[in-house]
């Protein structure tokens, strides 16, 4: 378990003209788009930045480039990701810490457990169920929209990956069904199996009740979960001079629930 979050002013998002702005430079980028995507979501945005952040080599995502649109990634391939100013990359740092520290859980989850499986929740363009592909049963959870999208970019660009879907608005968990519970009936899940939950900048987004239902119903399950996340909705109080909430706040939190803490650091 761990906490985080992206820094105060990674993008003004409230801003209406900024939206505008970069909505319009996505469009312009997915102009005869090959790649199956078509969408111009915030989603792709992250692509994007992992796309420049592998090419730089601060992670290793080399999916990211590979699921851009043929005409436009040029843009950002190794050679020229390597000359974007310092400044920018900085912005993204955040982008880049996250996805180090998830894909150490990841790594550290497939060398405990031989054919495990791994949810992804909120899923997007994770590339996780390709770069992983073969070492896990790989389960994505998201938006109809969302997984529509996603199944196109995988069926041109990644055919041989397999995956299972579960569209869903997560908000609907309030009530009814748990999440293990909904994977089960709609697909081959198994909730006896080992199983890693991935939460990468998805609780930001929920109520409290859907974010609690989630984690709850996941620790419940005996399973692992490895999230950079915002816990605060669910009570965790800042502590001390580092990011809050601090290390021991999280261990009181999963262990209050039935969990043990097992990695944390600064930021996560």
């Amino acid at each position: 378990g761990v906490k985080g979050g992206p820094p105060k002013k990674q993008r003004d998002e409230t801003n209406p003209v900024v939206d505008a702005a970069v909505d319009a430079l996505f469009s312009l980028l997915y102009v005869g788009d090959d790649s199956g995507a078509a969408d111009s979501s915030k989603n792709l945005r992250v692509l994007w930045t992992r796309a420049v952040l592998s090419g730089r080599g601060i992670i290793d995502d080399p999916q990211a480039f590979e699921w851009l649109p043929t005409n436009t990634r040029w843009l950002v391939s190794p050679e020229n990701a390597k000359r974007l100013p310092e400044s920018l990359i900085e912005k993204l740092e955040w982008i880049g810490s996250r996805t180090r520290f998830l894909d150490q859980a990841v790594d550290a989850f497939l060398a405990e457990h031989a054919s495990p499986q791994i949810v992804v929740v909120g899923a997007g363009y994770d590339t996780r169920c390709a770069r992983y592909g073969g070492r896990a049963k790989f389960f994505e959870v998201d938006l109809p929209s969302a997984v529509d999208a996603k199944k196109r970019i995988l069926a041109k660009r990644s055919p041989s990956i397999t995956v299972e879907h579960l569209p869903l608005n997560l908000e609907d968990l309030k009530a009814g069904p748990s999440l293990p519970e909904r994977l089960a009936s709609s697909t081959s899940f198994d909730a006896s199996r080992p199983t890693l939950y991935v939460f990468e900048a998805v609780l930001f987004y929920l109520s409290p009740p859907a974010c609690s239902a989630l984690l709850d119903a996941a620790l419940n399950q005996g399973a692992r979960v490895a999230l950079t996340d915002s816990l605060t909705k669910l009570g965790v109080a800042p502590r001390g001079p580092a990011p809050p909430p601090n290390k021991v706040a999280c261990a009181e939190f999963f262990e209050g629930r039935g969990g043990a803490l097992g990695a944390h650091d600064v930021r996560w």
